[in-house]
């Protein structure tokens, strides 16, 4: 009852945390929009198979965030709280699944709520508890994939484990694709050939779960393939899968230590802790659960590493075994009272407050900082304090408390004003309600098509090329070409980012046109009836 109770406090105040500021954070380009504008045109329309952006089939990724994004939107309203809601209700459930798995697996109530804190505050998983993309929903999916395959293959008689990661699985890639389903059997695979137990393979490998999986991720693609038959495959696994894995989308980030450096990054304050838990494990090579955890966070950077195309959210998966070998290695160092071996958790601490402070160069914001300031000052110090004094028993637990108020105040000060300069939404609320021509100039805002309701072309030259080569697919917003824009001289307005703003200025036409409002790098340009 008490394990229970634990889980349903961790959810609650994990959710409260994740959910904090959600109504005042603007949907931002260009990837929230694409989600956000979908699930919104999957509401409008009462399509919930085929997504649609703009008015026309969008294969980008599988069904299951738009579902959860409309079914957000049907609950809330369509709102930027109703769109940052999955999300943050995913990341709560993984904080108590960790708690939960953590329990299982050290049978260490400590160590199982340390991991959980440790998951909870991470620098990466906070931040993508607030965004409105994939990462957050795919997490949890695989992390009970992964969880339950490995109480599968350790308790006798426990097949219902693996029956239940098979349809974690299904959900996996009805939220990612088939990557949902080929990591974890990487991972499973790899760790039965690492510990040599060839007859863990019959384990894995069973019907029941088989038929589980097919039963909950076949009929969406079935009926799509129905629907839409080979436009749908070339699309979604050629382009949206098979094309990112081979051909890299942003070619300078194409490099092997690209992960090596984010994924230390994503785990602050506990990345210290993280690098030490290696030690650990090197020590206890006879612990298959720390073995299953290494293999799996290590294997899922390695098969990330491979892929030609590469983003910072991609690993996001390895912080779940990451946080359990962390929670695992600090309930060890409190027990040992070493001082010095303190250090690896206190100085990327110390280091992250410092990044907290530091960000205020660098995001625009009308908001004062000053208590951000002086909470790091007085946290650097009482870190220090413990450190130096010797005090460290509870050190993790004042570390994670100190992490969520200096990251509230940051989500207030600086994740809020940093969403509005990439959003249209303040532009949106100038233009007129209804029957207005509109358009955009140079670089294209989805929020603007999500919170306006109007249907906005990209503005092209003539002889602009409208395929972009290799990655064309991936641009989808309505074009119209300037000539065929401006031939009409009733009122109409042109959207331009500020970047864009000098281009606009020399082009011809704009002549015809007058600013008449610029919020958060959008300048809103209007061309009145002709005389």
């Amino acid at each position: 009852m008490a394990k229970r109770l634990t889980m349903l406090l961790l959810f609650l105040a994990s959710l409260t945390f994740f959910l904090s500021f959600n109504a005042a954070i603007p949907i931002s380009d260009p990837v929230e929009s694409n989600y956000a504008l979908t699930a919104k045109e999957m509401v409008l329309t009462g399509d919930w198979i085929s997504p649609q952006i703009y008015g026309h089939y969008w294969f980008d990724k599988p069904i299951m965030v738009y579902w959860l994004l409309a079914l957000s939107f049907k609950i809330f309203g369509i709102t930027d709280f109703a769109a940052r809601f999955p999300a943050g209700l995913f990341s709560a459930a993984s904080v108590s699944f960790t708690y939960w798995f953590g329990q299982k697996i050290f049978s260490n109530t400590k160590t199982a709520l340390l991991s959980s804190l440790v998951l909870a505050t991470s620098l990466e998983f906070w931040i993508l508890a607030k965004m409105v993309i994939t990462d957050s929903i795919l997490f949890f999916y695989t992390s009970i994939t992964l969880a339950m395959l490995y109480l599968g293959l350790k308790n006798t008689g426990s097949k219902w484990y693996v029956s239940f990661a098979y349809m974690a699985a299904g959900l996996a890639v009805l939220t990612k694709g088939p990557v949902g389903l080929v990591l974890p059997g990487l991972i499973i695979c790899s760790y039965i050939i690492i510990s040599r137990q060839w007859q863990l393979f019959r384990k894995v490998f069973i019907l029941p779960g088989i038929f589980a999986f097919l039963i909950i991720a076949a009929p969406w693609y079935v009926k799509m393939y129905q629907l839409h038959g080979t436009n749908f495959l070339d699309t979604f696994l050629g382009l949206h899968n098979y094309l990112r894995a081979t051909v890299s989308e942003h070619p300078k980030d194409n490099v092997f230590y690209y992960y090596l450096v984010l994924f230390p990054i994503s785990l602050l304050p506990w990345s210290g802790i993280f690098i030490k838990s290696m030690g650990v494990v090197r020590k206890e090579l006879s612990s298959s659960q720390l073995i299953y955890l290494t293999n799996w966070s290590i294997l899922t950077i390695i098969f990330y590493t491979m892929m030609a195309t590469k983003y910072p959210t991609y690993v996001f998966p390895a912080s779940f075994p990451a946080a359990l070998l962390i929670g695992y290695t600090l309930g060890k160092m409190q027990i040992l009272r070493d001082r010095k071996v303190w250090w690896w958790l206190s100085i990327p601490a110390i280091a992250l407050l410092l990044l907290i402070s530091l960000s205020s160069r660098f995001i625009p914001t009308a908001a004062s900082w000053t208590m951000i300031y002086i909470g790091t000052f007085l946290s650097i110090g009482l870190i220090l304090w413990k450190q130096l004094k010797g005090n460290v028993y509870h050190l993790p637990q004042i570390i994670a408390i100190v992490t969520v108020v200096m990251n509230l105040f940051l989500i207030h000060n600086g994740l809020i004003p940093l969403a509005e300069t990439r959003s249209a939404k303040s532009i949106s609320a100038e233009l007129p309600a209804e029957r207005a021509r509109i358009a955009s100039y140079g670089e294209y805002s989805t929020s603007a098509v999500f919170y306006s309701g109007y249907n906005i072309p990209r503005l092209i030259h003539e002889e602009e090329p409208q395929q972009l080569g290799t990655w064309a697919g991936k641009y989808t917003m309505p074009t119209q070409t300037i000539r065929e824009f401006t031939s009409d001289t009733s009122m109409s307005y042109i959207l331009v980012s500020n970047k864009d703003n000098k281009n606009f200025m020399n082009e011809p036409f704009s002549k015809h046109f007058s600013p008449i409002a610029t919020r958060n790098e959008i300048t809103l340009y209007q061309r009145g009836q002709s005389q």
